[in-house]
């Protein structure tokens, strides 16, 4: 009788892990949650879930990476029924995470979470250098792959900044919105009639809308109620 456990198994536990363990960093903070925590919260042994996560942040790096992926998802299907440009997509994606942020204090906190941890930001920071060097390529020839790994630890910074501070009646979201597009933009020397264009762009989309339903789409997947 084979031991070894199927693709399907493996997505089960680790989908009980998930569920447990977002509830969890959203509910006590990802550093007082505990591995003993997840456990009780998900029914799984603390042994087993050691033996698929030798640590917490290896959990927290799989969330941050599902949850950008449908982000990645929401954005891209509503931008291609409006443009094929590559840097409009890009700004549309940009703009729907600080969205989602500032829906739910819990899920800020999540997020930040996932930019500040080492092992998760490297990854974030890989998956933005890849997505630059996609866009942004052919407009550097002479630049690579490490040129925008470089480059986007500072872009990465100004996200993960204008992520922290809340929006108020002062600066609001859609006042931070613009503010970020035009400052990832001028990083990559981006001309001012495209900085303009993307500026328009955004305003044809309504992402408040499009966040309720892509959290939502997310958390159904890990069967998690939004607080």
């Amino acid at each position: 009788m084979s031991n070894i456990r199927s693709e399907e198994a493996t997505a089960e536990l680790h989908r009980k892990i998930l569920i447990a363990s977002t509830a969890l960093f959203m509910q006590k903070g990802f550093e007082r949650t505990t591995f003993t925590d997840i456990a009780k919260s998900s029914g799984v042994l603390k042994s087993k879930i050691l033996y698929e996560f030798s640590s917490k942040e290896e959990i927290l790096s799989l969330l941050v990476t599902r949850f950008l992926d449908g982000v990645t998802s929401a954005s891209d299907a509503v931008s291609a029924k409006l443009t094929d440009d590559k840097i409009l997509i890009y700004i549309a994606n940009e703009v729907l995470q600080i969205y989602m942020a500032e829906m739910n204090e819990d899920m800020r906190n999540l997020y930040l979470a996932g930019y500040s941890m080492p092992k998760t930001s490297e990854a974030v920071l890989k998956r933005r250098a890849d997505m630059m060097y996609h866009i942004f390529g052919s407009m550097f020839p002479e630049l690579q792959l490490k040129d925008f790994y470089e480059t986007e630890i500072a872009s990465m910074g100004i996200m993960r900044a204008y992520m922290t501070v809340p929006c108020d009646m002062y600066f609001t979201v859609e006042a931070k919105a613009k503010r970020l597009v035009t400052m990832l933009l001028r990083i990559y020397k981006t001309e001012e009639a495209k900085i303009t264009e993307a500026l328009d762009f955004i305003g044809k989309i309504e992402f408040e809308a499009i966040a309720e339903k892509a959290v939502k789409s997310v958390f159904d997947e890990l069967a998690i109620q939004k607080q």
